[in-house]
């Protein structure tokens, strides 16, 4: 399988480069063989420290010339579009970077040019393959089918993020919510709090989601506290799991999960590996895309598993404070 990434800013590199080294590295059938970023100096970087034969700065030539097996794509959020359209046109299986689009109209193209290409895409939403979610979404799989889930809630806290639209972040929290609900969500009440500083605004956001499975949910995203950290308490009759999210940062403490039943602790969980592509469930999310290349299955999430995260992304960007339809 030859495998290109699209995409070797920082973030490709603290994550998916030394996942995708490890990946050929430990696979035989896996060749590295190329990389692509406007940036020549970038792209070259990329291709000597993570082991890509070649490197390119243009996206159609290098998808020309190698006719890759799969591609990851890692670029700003407004870049994602336009380059993963281009590849899922050709009919490559791509793995791209969250969020699938800045907007419903872009998810709905990407949707387009994967069916024009008969191509398959699997989101990285990676929170879903951090152990302490994948854990958690296990033992709910196994003792909660009898209980079923009343009430989640997820709290992101950041610090310092004065990002003009933090709502490209924000969604990992909704997918993670719709992830560990199991359930498609039936409608949502979203409040915003404004920071001002120095000129600079930011903005809390509260999402109340009724979930058609009946559970309810609240999100609480902040980005501009006093440090980092993201949480979730799920409930349930007679029972209860507390998850606590790693991944970089000074800010952030070890990832846990417990499972409480009748006010007892009956389990808990700390992931054993520390380094941030295990923690922040990119090592995960690329072995499952990887094995539903080679098998054919259909990749999870794909794009249209991403449609009411999406739509939440967008309402959150537009200050829109009800979604009664998704």
């Amino acid at each position: 399988m030859n495998l290109c990434m699209i995409g070797c800013g920082a973030f490709a590199r603290q994550l998916h480069g030394p996942v995708q080294r490890h990946c050929a590295q430990e696979g035989a059938d896996l060749t590295l063989a190329a990389c692509c970023d406007v940036d020549a100096g970038r792209a070259r970087d990329y291709s000597r420290d993570f082991g890509f034969a070649r490197c390119y700065t243009d996206v159609i030539a290098m998808l020309d010339a190698e006719r890759p097996d799969a591609t990851v794509l890692a670029v700003q959020p407004e870049f994602t579009c336009g380059a993963a359209s281009r590849v899922l046109a050709r009919g490559i299986p791509l793995l791209l970077e969250k969020p699938p689009g800045i907007s419903r109209q872009e998810l709905a193209r990407l949707i387009e040019a994967a069916a024009t290409g008969r191509a398959k895409a699997q989101v990285g939403f990676s929170r879903r393959h951090t152990p302490v979610i994948s854990r958690a979404r296990r033992i709910l799989d196994a003792e909660f089918a009898r209980t079923p889930i009343a009430r989640i809630d997820y709290e992101m806290l950041r610090f310092d993020r004065w990002d003009p639209d933090f709502s490209t972040t924000a969604v990992h929290s909704i997918d993670a919510v719709r992830f560990l609900a199991g359930s498609p969500f039936r409608a949502a009440h979203l409040a915003y709090q404004p920071f001002v500083q120095g000129g600079r605004e930011a903005f809390g956001v509260s999402v109340d989601l009724d979930c058609v499975s009946g559970t309810r949910a609240r999100i609480e995203i902040q980005p501009v506290t006093g440090g980092n950290s993201e949480s979730a308490k799920i409930h349930a009759l007679g029972q209860s799991l507390a998850i606590r999210v790693p991944f970089p940062g000074k800010h952030i403490g070890d990832g846990a999960v417990e499972h409480w039943q009748g006010d007892e602790l009956v389990a808990a969980f700390r992931p054993e590996g520390r380094d941030p592509p295990e923690t922040m469930g990119i090592a995960d999310e690329t072995n499952a895309f990887l094995a539903a290349v080679r098998s054919g299955a259909d990749p999870s999430p794909g794009l249209q598993d991403c449609l009411q995260q999406g739509a939440l992304m967008e309402a959150i960007r537009l200050r829109v404070t009800e979604v009664k339809a998704f």
